[in-house]
């Protein structure tokens, strides 16, 4: 999958979350495996636009708290 942009990053503690976005992409795609592989003959990936909750666990004893991440996605 390629994600634009490809990094997601929470601002505060600068934690990468891109594998939460996009295992939270997988969880909320309803596409079948055919078409979201682009398997089918004479198809074209086509960027999809996303936008997804995840949680960034904070540092040093701070609380985890969620974030909204956007963007677009192509398989």
């Amino acid at each position: 999958m390629k994600l634009d942009p490809a990094d997601y990053a929470c601002p505060d503690h600068h934690t990468d979350l891109t594998s939460q976005v996009r295992d939270a992409i997988d969880e909320d795609d309803g596409t079948p495996l055919a078409y979201r592989r682009g398997l089918l003959p004479g198809t074209k990936a086509v960027p999809r636009p996303f936008e997804v909750i995840v949680t960034c666990p904070g540092l040093a004893g701070r609380q985890p708290h969620q974030l909204a991440c956007a963007g677009t996605f192509t398989r």
